[in-house]
């Protein structure tokens, strides 16, 4: 199996939590026999989707513009077997750069309507496209905040969507102290790695593992809100 990464995350990959769970992934990816890649979409140019359907009528298949995700970016997304999308949560969805890439995946679809039940869609127009996990985390302390995010990539991907890693709490995930629970995290991102190439999903009891608290709720509130208010006066000091 052929599993590429693109990592949507501007920030460097010493202090990303979503690079940190993603290497854990691929990790238990590859000790189950996958080939793992990871691409750093904030390295790569990529346009905004004009809006324009030449990829249906003028270069069928092909995006009219000349950028990384013309001439780099989509022939890899759609020779992988396995995609994982990666991204730290804005705004209670997927960030930016995200979902420019995924506006630009338009080729892969032709522009008629088929009807499949409740909802229409557009046919594909390549014979094999890859399956996808979608990866996220972000710093509140509740799991219902992927809610809007999980909605999104499930009517974007359908039966392709083979699974959906969230993490909450992610930014407390370098504090000594909670390093135990910590761990037991990291392992679960690398066991649900393992399971998608193994069994094409990730269990229950992974998934469980993957998303307990490191804390409780209100502690971690407090923790948050005195770091911010330290940070600030910092700030104050400074100016």
């Amino acid at each position: 199996m052929r599993i590429l990464a693109f990592n949507s995350s501007p920030r460097d990959n010493q202090t990303s939590k979503t690079e940190l769970l993603l290497q854990q992934f691929l990790d238990g990816a590859g000790q189950a026999g996958a080939e793992t890649e990871t691409l750093y979409l904030r390295q790569y140019k990529i346009k905004h989707c004009l809006g324009c359907f030449g990829c249906w009528v003028k270069t069928p298949g092909r995006c009219v513009q000349a950028d990384d995700m013309t001439e780099k970016l989509f022939d890899r997304f759609l020779q992988a077997d396995l995609v994982v999308l990666a991204t730290p949560l804005y705004h209670f969805t997927m960030n930016a750069r995200l979902k420019m890439f995924i506006e630009r995946t338009l080729p892969m679809s032709q522009p008629f309507f088929i009807d499949r039940g409740e909802r229409s869609g557009h046919p594909p127009r390549f014979e094999k496209l890859p399956r996808v996990v979608v990866l996220s985390v972000c710093a509140f302390p509740e799991q219902s905040n992927f809610a809007a995010l999980s909605l999104t990539m499930k009517m974007i991907f359908g039966t392709h969507l083979a699974a959906e890693i969230y993490r909450h709490s992610s930014e407390f995930m370098a504090i000594p102290d909670l390093a135990p629970r910590v761990q037991e995290v990291l392992a679960a991102a690398a066991r649900a790695g393992g399971e998608v190439v193994r069994d094409g999903l990730v269990s229950p009891a992974t998934l469980l593992a993957l998303t307990q608290d490191l804390a409780p709720r209100e502690l971690l509130i407090r923790m948050v809100n005195e770091y911010w208010q330290q940070e600030l006066g910092q700030s104050a000091v400074k100016q």
